[in-house]
């Protein structure tokens, strides 16, 4: 898909690797990993409304490295539009930005038909 790749071709031009963390299981909890590209920015003042808050980052990724990692595995995928959709980062999940850890607020993904193509992430920490 031709979107995808001029996100992706942006993302390596302009971005930087960030780690995407998702800790899974009761008992032995274990983190699932997917190093991706990412456009990491501060949320402007005008921003600021709602959820969003003073030092909170805004950080679209690409979902090819995601797609590629199988991130975070063994989970099916359901039918877009899914709130469930196993691959879109979810409140509670980490981001490694430049050795920083940052805690997912909420995700918003962007699908072109059935295909998953881009991920916004309101980030805080």
């Amino acid at each position: 898909m031709t979107f995808a790749r001029d996100i992706d071709q942006m993302l390596r031009s302009d971005g930087q690797q960030i780690i995407l963390r998702r800790t899974v299981g009761t008992t032995n909890r274990t983190s699932v990993d997917c190093t991706c590209w990412a456009f990491v920015r501060g949320y402007a003042r005008d921003d600021m409304v709602g959820a969003v808050v003073q030092g909170d980052s805004h950080v679209i990724i690409s979902t090819t490295d995601i797609i590629r990692a199988q991130w975070p595995g063994g989970q099916p995928i359901a039918s877009p539009p899914s709130s469930t959709d196993p691959r879109v980062p979810r409140a509670g999940d980490v981001l490694i930005i430049q050795g920083r850890t940052r805690t997912v607020v909420e995700a918003s993904p962007l699908y072109i038909g059935a295909d998953l193509v881009r991920i916004d992430i309101q980030a805080r920490g």
